[in-house]
């Protein structure tokens, strides 16, 4: 009977073994693997919002390399996790996700803005096109008069050289 209690005794020893020393990498590599499918989807928000941020005209060269440096962090991410190292790629998940902190505020400022320069813009082409044009026929009415007056001057000093 004691041959049987080793075997179980083992067991239970491995069990034990197991729990206490494998488990804390298990978390590690569920928090690791939570940590980059987090900076996935913060990259995803800040691409659509960058996305937004140019369909409004803005210049979004700083978002894009604010975007590039992001992606570049996550990528090595993803291979420090493939290799194992589940500290790294915690690491460098959080250090992208950090690097996105304000992205989306400054994206939907730069857009706002964008459409704001857009409005000036349509506003000075039309009134300025409204002004010219009114500027336009104001002159030419202004020398046609000016033009008429002369001839009818002129016109009479010529009718008063034939009566003479």
């Amino acid at each position: 009977m004691l041959h049987f209690k080793e075997p179980v005794l083992l067991v239970i020893i491995l069990l034990l073994f197991l729990a206490v020393f494998v488990s804390p990498v298990w978390a590690d590599q569920g928090t690791a693997a939570t940590a980059i499918s987090s900076a996935k989807k913060s990259i995803l928000d800040c691409y659509g919002a960058a996305e937004e941020a140019e369909a409004a005209d803005a210049n979004i060269t700083v978002l894009t390399s604010i975007l590039n440096e992001a992606g570049l962090l996550l990528t090595q991410a993803e291979l420090a996790y493939a290799k194992t190292d589940f500290d790294e790629a915690l690491n460098l998940a959080v250090q992208s996700q950090s690097s996105l902190s304000n992205f989306i505020s400054e994206a939907n400022s730069l857009k706002e803005t964008a459409k704001q320069q857009k409005n000036q813009d349509f506003l000075l082409n039309v009134v300025g096109s409204i002004a010219g044009t009114f500027f336009v026929i104001v002159a030419g009415f202004v020398v046609w008069l000016y033009l008429k007056k002369k001839y009818a001057i002129a016109g009479a000093n010529n009718s008063d050289c034939t009566r003479v």
